[in-house]
């Protein structure tokens, strides 16, 4: 019985031990997410019709930085959105792929294109056309990234990141700048 009882001893030691291992490995692995803003923010080719159709180019210069100190960030796919109120107003769909190093900055220019959109909403039109008047629009902007975390050549976990940025504030004048907006990102 003293040898059973020895082995026995000798395998919980040893889940134990490797339960501790494993758990420290898994906190100290913890990825983070990277921080996003939006630098700038222009419009080209504004125009609000009197029957509420939007045709715009926004001109956005989003800023990623990778706080991770042991992950680089592989961008796959991008979409930058813009909504107002709630209702969307263009998309831009081409950016990605990209790579970002440990404590890097990203900075892309997204161009979502407002190609004939018809608002619908009376009252959002009402508020577009207000905005106008003040040259001055209020936005949201959404992006949406397929990313990997990826160790040298290990590939990590896939996750997509949805990023929120508002309010973004857009001159309609060209002395008008924007501010930069720092943005809320959820990974999932």
């Amino acid at each position: 019985m003293g040898k059973l009882a020895t082995i026995i001893c000798f395998v919980i030691t040893f889940l134990l031990l490797g339960g501790i291992a494993v758990l420290i490995a898994w906190l100290a692995d913890k990825m983070k997410s990277p921080m996003f803003s939006i630098d700038q923010a222009n419009i080209n080719g504004y125009n609000f019709t009197a029957d509420n159709h939007l045709n715009a180019t926004f001109i956005l210069e989003v800023r990623s930085h990778n706080r991770d100190s042991k992950y680089q960030i592989k961008y796959d796919l991008i979409v930058v959105s813009v909504y107002h109120s709630g209702y969307t107003l263009a998309y831009d769909t081409t950016l990605g792929p990209f790579t970002q190093h440990h404590g890097d900055d990203i900075v892309f220019t997204a161009r979502p294109r407002a190609r004939n959109v018809l608002i619908r909403n009376p009252e959002l039109a009402g508020d577009i056309r207000n905005e106008a008047r003040a040259e001055k629009l209020g936005l949201e902007v959404h992006v949406r990234a397929a990313v990997r975390y990826e160790v040298a050549r290990w590939k990590h976990k896939s996750y997509v990141l949805r990023i929120i940025c508002t309010p973004v504030f857009v001159g309609l004048s060209s002395g008008k700048g924007s501010q930069s907006t720092i943005c809320d990102v959820d990974r999932f």
